[in-house]
């Protein structure tokens, strides 16, 4: 079975995982979504995806499920008035752009009639790390490399890239932990989900 595992992201981390094939034969890359704005970059993913389907289709995508929501962080800057630091909150335009990136990746999929789904970020990390695991100081990357290396999953050479293609392998490991199926693909995903439990037993 050959699972497309994705961490969508400015770099999105791909973890092409291929169970009839020991770990140290899946392959794993980061790739940049390029482009001049929100619409470009969405569509420089979809070539992409779509480009890698023609040569070789997975039986079902993982995709992490993007923030439904957008949030405001603190940030500090200096006031001219006051000649002070002070603090304002504001929004990071990439939380606009992952949904966008991610609805693409799943449109290509729809298009190649391949069956995805979306896990959240938490449930993919109890599946694949363990429930109850916390990494200190809150990086979920650096365990995820480590445990990557530890399976003999090459990665890609760059730290930043290997951060991003490690996550994409526990999204691909846990992608029988999709919470959101569209109804058109609930079939196949069950049947997956069957031939995975019995390959499991």
């Amino acid at each position: 079975m050959l699972v497309l595992g994705l961490d969508i992201a400015t770099s999105t981390g791909v973890c092409w995982m291929d169970t009839a094939l020991p770990p140290s034969q899946w392959r794993c890359l980061a790739i940049e979504s390029e482009g001049e704005f929100a619409e470009d970059k969405t569509g420089d993913l979809a070539i992409y995806l779509r480009d890698e389907f023609a040569l070789r289709r997975p039986d079902f995508v993982a995709i992490e499920m993007p923030r439904r929501d957008v949030a405001a962080y603190p940030k500090q800057v200096f006031d001219p008035k006051t000649t002070r630091m002070k603090t304002i909150h504001t929004v990071n335009a990439d939380q606009l752009l992952l949904p966008a990136l991610a609805a693409s990746a799943a449109a290509v999929c729809d298009l190649s009639g391949v069956p995805w789904g979306c896990v959240h970020q938490k449930t993919w990390r109890a599946a694949y790390f363990g429930k109850g695991f916390k990494p200190s100081g809150d990086d979920w990357k650096a365990p995820a490399v480590d445990a990557a290396l530890q399976q003999g999953i090459p990665l890609p050479d760059t730290k930043k890239a290997q951060r991003d293609a490690a996550e994409a392998v526990g999204i691909a490991a846990a992608w029988f932990k999709c919470s959101q199926v569209p109804a058109r693909h609930h079939r196949s995903f069950a049947q997956l989900q069957a031939l995975h439990r019995r390959v499991a037993a």
